[in-house]
């Protein structure tokens, strides 16, 4: 089964916190809360895996929000934010707030039009979802490059193209970490 929709938007909601603070605050201050967090969400895991009573306890807590294997894996959350953390380390301030939107707001939107549509399928993941992911992305690119960023438009919509592709791409990681710091990277070297 499916996870829940809410589950999908608690995915936008939480994910989209980390690029939106971003904007109002420098890197720096991202790095220091995301590297505070990154460690507590990793002392959560490794408390997980060595305790399965507080592994039960807590899949129980969080189970509307987690998906079925996240009981025995690093959960996405986890994922996401070291990989925020990863955005504001490696890459320029605007070019981490776009690719954790293209995340946080593509990979939902990927899921649910996905799952509705049947057909082909690359694994488990549906073209058709991968296709909304990218005009998604195309139109956060629009909303970012006419506010606030300073790359050129085509460098986004490049990065949201690779960003779809990755997250349609049967790669062994969590595509929380992967999409941002693959599509950052890739746009951070065309910037140059």
């Amino acid at each position: 089964m499916p996870p829940p929709n809410w589950r999908k938007l608690f995915h936008v909601l939480a994910g989209s916190s980390i690029p939106v603070t971003g904007m109002f605050v420098s890197s720096l201050t991202m790095i220091y809360v995301l590297s505070v967090v990154s460690g507590l969400s990793l002392l959560l895991e490794t408390a997980r895996f060595t305790s399965p009573t507080i592994n039960i306890g807590l899949v129980r807590f969080f189970k509307p929000l987690l998906k079925p294997t996240d009981a025995h894996e690093v959960t996405a959350a986890t994922y996401m934010v070291i990989a925020g953390l990863g955005c504001f380390l490696l890459f320029d301030k605007s070019i981490a707030i776009a690719v954790l939107l293209f995340l946080s707001v593509g990979d939902p939107v990927a899921a649910l039009s996905g799952i509705r549509m049947p057909g082909f399928r690359i694994g488990k993941k549906s073209p058709v979802g991968s296709a909304s992911f990218f005009f998604i992305t195309v139109c956060l690119s629009l909303i970012l490059w006419s506010t606030t960023t300073t790359y050129p438009l085509w460098t986004l919509i490049i990065g949201g193209a690779v960003a779809a592709v990755v997250e349609l791409t049967p790669i062994p990681l969590d595509d929380n970490a992967t999409i941002p710091l693959i599509s950052g990277a890739v746009i951070s070297m065309l910037a140059i």
